[in-house]
């Protein structure tokens, strides 16, 4: 349970590895401390965690006895969901991509997919660009009032009405709760799917990546509902019913920017406005001094 693993694992969210004498230097508990504290107190923690059944529970605990204090990594995701983890993955927080659990308790990432196909095909994104993997950032075309949402690597939400940011960024309730199957409550917030077909987004599904040379990629996304929205939405425009395919093409993520202040990078639809191609192209960008990700 938390015996000698765990002072490694203490070690490493401390950042002070015994290997590396600066960070042991500047941090606030010394390797020797924590190897002393967790060495001290892990039988004790065997006994008092014995018959707690889950380590997220177990391991907190044992932090929690040494007051070691831990800073949520938003890109850390156990996924104790059920359903569908679509609408978590395309509103992923403002972090890097770090780890996904628990793959046989949810549907398949990618719909038509088996799982193991569906992994495969994120990891074909993220070994492109591991830093900019399920990102995501706003479009706004107000000749045609749409409104994209692209998270990098995995889909493409085409609303042809305007959405404000915080609705684009909130997760669409497409899973339910480990235990209860419910529709919350969860740790981050949540909207539910709407009833009306018209205020759904048309979803497009990753189809291929790339690096196209100069420090850039090129993503292309394929309309996953085709045809549905024609029939149930009697209200949708011809323009967004012709539009099957996104190509989304953006700079590397330079992996430093995530020592800074986060911010979500702006994009913008670079077709014209005359609605007879077929194919969208978005461009993504870092954002301008003072610039808004959404319109005003």
């Amino acid at each position: 349970m938390c015996q000698i693993p765990f002072t490694t694992l203490l070690e490493q969210l401390l950042g002070c590895d015994s290997r590396n004498k600066t960070s042991r230097e500047n941090s606030t508990l010394p390797t020797e401390g924590i190897k002393s504290a967790s060495n001290h107190a892990s039988s004790t923690w065997t006994k008092q965690f014995l018959n707690t059944r889950s380590a997220n529970k177990t391991s907190p605990g044992c932090l929690s006895e040494i007051g070691v204090p831990v800073t949520k990594e938003l890109g850390f995701h156990q996924l104790d969901i059920r359903g569908s983890p679509y609408g978590l993955l395309a509103a992923h927080p403002l972090a890097p991509l770090v780890s996904l659990h628990h793959f046989d308790y949810f549907e398949s990432i990618f719909p038509n997919l088996t799982q193991i196909d569906s992994v495969e095909k994120l990891v074909s994104g993220y070994e492109v660009d591991p830093s900019r993997i399920l990102q995501q950032s706003f479009c706004y075309d107000l000749n045609r009032n749409w409104s994209v949402s692209v998270s990098w690597g995995y889909t493409v939400q085409f609303y042809p009405f305007l959405v404000t940011a915080k609705k684009l960024e909130t997760a669409v309730g497409t899973f339910q709760t480990w235990r209860s199957w419910d529709t919350g409550p969860f740790t981050f917030n949540t909207q539910p799917i709407s009833s009306d077909m018209c205020e759904r987004p048309v979803v497009f599904m990753l189809d291929r990546v790339e690096s196209v040379g100069g420090g850039k990629t090129l993503t292309g996304y394929k309309r996953y509902n085709m045809g549905k929205e024609e029939k149930d939405c009697p209200r949708c425009n011809y323009t967004a019913v012709a539009v099957q395919f996104f190509n989304v093409s953006a700079p590397k993520f330079n992996p430093d920017l995530w020592n800074k202040a986060p911010r979500r990078q702006c994009c913008e639809i670079i077709n014209g406005t005359d609605g007879a191609d077929n194919v969208v192209h978005v461009q993504i960008r870092g954002c301008k001094r003072f610039e808004s990700v959404s319109p005003h």
